[in-house]
């Protein structure tokens, strides 16, 4: 009796669920869907993706949604059309109860801008993003001639680094590329710094941190017109 114990509270349970989930199941056969809210994250910063955007995107696939039955809208369908948009980095649907069908998106946040060619953006994950024809986002620019592949495997993770401390992030404004050689544009002061290749960057943006400290905050920002950072342990400067 007691192993056959375990066995039957199995069956039991299984056969309960089983009768729940039909009867839940029936019930939402009749739910209708009354009302669709979307929610669009961080559009505070970025303005890609409009609620009316989304709005119009589902209509144009599925119709009126109002009055269907909810558990006859496919959300996978719906969440793989949603991050269809380039602009768009995930998407979540779901329904409540109460009819109300849930639509949640969350922006591709770019973190560069590249303005050669036909231009692009370089999102906060790395990949490439289309330019948005109804808003610009105020990112690091970058001009100059470079590979895509540069761009994602070298600059990308040069400007997030830019990003993440306080001083470069105020500071850069532009980034000018040649030859795979990189020079800097700050928002103030009218100089250019010339980095070179990447490779070693962070020592020479500490040397460059420490210059600014100890050089150009005693002596002016428009002493010189160029900071050359190219040179071993050693920072060569042009003065006007």
């Amino acid at each position: 009796m007691k192993r056959t114990l375990p066995y039957i509270l199995s069956v039991s349970l299984f056969a309960y669920l089983i009768i729940v989930l039909t009867f839940v199941s029936t019930k939402l056969e009749g739910v209708k869907c009354g009302d669709l809210q979307v929610v669009v994250d961080n559009s505070n910063e970025n303005a890609f993706i409009a609620e009316d955007d989304i709005f119009k995107t589902i209509k144009g696939h599925y119709g009126d949604l109002k009055d269907m039955s909810i558990v006859h809208l496919d959300k996978d369908s719906m969440e793989n059309v949603l991050v269809g948009n380039p602009m768009i980095k995930s998407a979540q649907v779901y329904y409540s109860l109460d009819g109300c069908f849930h639509v949640e998106i969350t922006q591709r946040k770019p973190v560069l801008r590249v303005m050669s060619g036909e231009g692009y953006y370089v999102d906060d994950t790395g990949k490439i993003m289309p330019l948005s024809r109804k808003y610009t986002s105020r990112v690091v620019v970058v001009t100059g001639n470079m590979s895509k592949e540069f761009v994602c495997s070298k600059l990308y993770p040069f400007v997030m680094n830019l990003r993440e401390d306080e001083l470069w992030d105020a500071l850069i404004e532009q980034i000018v590329v040649s030859n795979d050689e990189v020079s800097l544009i700050p928002k103030v002061g009218n100089f250019r710094i010339l980095v070179g290749k990447l490779e070693g960057v962070d020592k020479k943006m500490e040397n460059l941190r420490l210059f600014l400290r100890e050089g150009i905050a005693l002596k002016g920002w428009n002493v010189y017109k160029e900071i050359n950072l190219k040179f071993e342990n050693q920072i060569v400067c042009v003065k006007r």
